[in-house]
């Protein structure tokens, strides 16, 4: 009977793990609820080595109040905010997310959130532009 329950609880374990790596994955990096207007698009500043430049410049005008002068979600206007602005140094939070989803979530803001939509604000080049930024960031280990 010592080797029957042995086997259960290996067993048990096991489907707690892969469920638990399921759940993970399903929420990870292509899971996202895009309409389809947004699902399709491409940055087209990929791969324009000025966009980086331009959308840093366009973060710390728009963006730094909340997300912070280094995009990690330690601006001075992210005080009391729930849920928090999104760090985008020190989480994955830039890996579990395509770029047409950013634009999407620039674009339109996040219910639920301080996260405002820019569709007024900021230019579609200038949405590109940020999500360009976001993209060159180094990963800050340090506050993970």
């Amino acid at each position: 009977m010592t080797g029957t329950r042995a086997l259960v609880v290996v067993l048990v374990a096991a489907a707690a793990i892969a469920t638990t790596v399921w759940t993970y994955t399903a929420r990870g990096a292509l899971h996202e609820d895009l309409p389809p207007a947004f699902a399709s698009r491409t940055n087209p500043r990929l791969d324009d080595p000025a966009a980086a430049a331009a959308g840093a410049a366009i973060f710390q005008s728009n963006c730094a109040s909340c997300h912070g002068d280094r995009a990690d979600g330690h601006g001075i206007a992210a005080v009391g905010l729930t849920p928090p602005p999104a760090n985008f140094r020190g989480t994955d939070v830039l890996a579990r997310h395509s770029d047409p989803y950013l634009f999407y979530r620039i674009t339109e803001g996040k219910p639920g959130t301080a996260m405002p939509s820019f569709h007024g604000a900021l230019a579609e080049n200038e949405r590109w532009a940020v999500i360009s930024y976001l993209r060159s960031l180094a990963p800050d280990v340090a506050h993970r």
